[in-house]
C-alpha cells in the first residue's frame, strides 16, 4: 500500500490508470506501455523471490557469520497470527491488544478477554509469544473510555501513562495473561516506559495480581523502548526487565521531533538518520539485558537488516508478509 498522498482526490480521478508499487511507495499515473511492462516484470521478479524465501522460512535466520537472528510477527488477530505461522515465524514479536478493543462498543471482560487471547494466540503454542498492554492514548482511542483532555495528546498521556491512571483496566489485563502464562510462553511488555518508575509500578501490579490468583511462577517483563529519555537511561529501566523492545515508530517520532501522521514534517521523519542510530546503538551497549528486539517499521526494511544486526540485535519482529524475505535477507549477511 502507499498511503500520504497529497491531494489524492485531486490528483487521480475515476477511470485512470494507477500503477501501485507499495515496495518503493511510489504510484504512477496512466503510465505508457513501456512502464507497464516494466512494472509486471519487477512483480514476477518480485514474486518469485518470495516464493523462493517462502520454502525457507521455516528454518531459523543465521548470517554468513553463524549469528542465529529470530524474526517474530507483529499482530493483533487470529488471521494474522495463522498466516504469521505458515510464514515461518519465530516467535509472535508483539501481539497489538488494542485491536480486541477496538472492534468493541464495551470494555471485555476478564472471560472475554481470554477467550478471545488464547485463540488468537493458539497457532504459537509451542512458540514465546510476546503480548503488550493495551497502548492507547493519543492516536488510538477507544469511543466508550473517557480521556483527559490535552493539548498535546502525543506527549500526554498514552500507554503505560495511561493505564497507570486506569489500574483496574491494567489488572483485568494482567490476571488474563497472567493465566495464559500458564499454558503458554507467554512475555508481558509495557507500552511508553520512560522512566524506571513506570516499570517498577508494572512489576507491583504483577505481583498483586499473582498473589491475586495464586500463582507462583512470573513470566518475563519487557519495555518497549519508544522515547530518547528511555534510550539515554536504558541502564536504570533494563535493570528491572528480563528484555527489550524497541519501538522504532514512535522513538523516530520522538527523536526527530516529527509526527509519524504529519504529512507537513515528513521529510524529518527519517529512521536511519544518525541520531537514530546512536540511540540504538547506546540501547544496546548500555542494556542490562542483551535480549532486545526491534518491532517498529525498521525492522522490515531489508537496507537498514545489516546495521541492526552489527549493532547486537538479536530478533526482529515485522508483519507477517514480510517474515521470508526478511529472513532470506538476514541469510545474506556477513555480520
Amino acid at each position: 500500500a502507499v498511503s500520504h498522498i497529497k491531494q489524492v482526490c485531486e490528483v487521480f480521478k475515476t477511470g485512470d490508470n494507477l500503477l501501485v508499487d507499495g515496495v518503493a511507495g511510489l504510484v504512477t499515473l496512466n503510465p505508457k506501455n513501456l512502464t507497464e511492462e516494466k512494472f509486471e516484470k519487477q512483480k514476477r521478479a518480485f514474486r518469485s523471490k518470495w516464493e523462493c524465501a517462502k520454502k525457507k522460512s521455516h528454518t531459523i535466520a543465521t548470517t554468513k557469520s553463524g549469528k542465529h537472528i529470530r524474526v517474530g510477527a507483529n499482530v493483533g488477530c487470529l488471521e494474522d497470527s495463522l498466516m504469521a505461522s505458515d510464514n515461518g515465524a519465530d516467535c509472535i514479536g508483539l501481539y497489538r491488544l488494542e485491536h480486541i478493543y477496538l472492534k468493541r462498543n464495551t470494555l471485555p471482560s476478564s472471560e472475554e478477554l481470554y477467550c478471545a487471547l488464547k485463540e488468537a494466540i493458539s497457532p504459537f503454542a509451542d512458540k514465546s509469544i510476546t503480548i503488550r498492554l493495551l497502548d492507547i492514548g493519543a492516536d488510538k482511542e477507544l469511543d466508550f473510555l473517557d480521556y483527559p483532555i490535552e493539548p498535546n495528546p502525543v506527549v500526554g498521556r498514552r500507554g503505560i501513562r495511561f493505564l497507570l491512571d486506569r489500574r483496574e483496566l491494567m489488572s483485568t489485563q494482567i490476571k488474563v495473561l497472567l493465566r495464559l502464562a500458564q499454558q503458554f510462553d507467554i512475555r508481558i511488555l509495557v507500552p511508553m516506559v520512560t522512566i524506571a518508575e513506570d516499570i517498577l509500578s508494572v512489576i507491583c501490579e504483577v505481583e498483586k495480581a499473582a498473589t491475586d490468583l495464586g500463582i507462583d511462577k512470573l513470566p518475563p517483563l519487557g519495555a518497549m523502548v519508544e522515547t530518547p529519555a528511555a534510550a539515554l537511561c536504558i541502564n536504570s529501566i533494563s535493570q528491572h526487565c528480563n528484555f527489550l523492545s524497541i519501538g522504532t515508530n514512535d522513538l523516530t517520532q520522538y527523536t526527530m521531533a516529527a509526527g509519524r501522521e504529519n504529512l507537513s514534517v515528513s521529510e524529518y521523519y527519517l529512521e536511519r538518520h544518525p541520531a537514530m542510530l546512536r540511540l540504538l546503538k547506546l540501547i544496546v551497549e548500555e542494556s542490562e539485558t542483551d535480549d532486545i528486539s526491534v518491532c517498529g517499521n525498521l525492522a522490515a526494511r531489508t537496507d537498514s537488516l545489516a546495521e541492526l544486526v552489527e549493532l547486537g540485535i538479536s530478533c526482529f519482529s515485522v508483519p507477517p508478509p514480510a517474515i521470508p524475505i526478511v529472513k532470506e535477507e538476514i541469510r545474506n549477511l556477513h555480520s
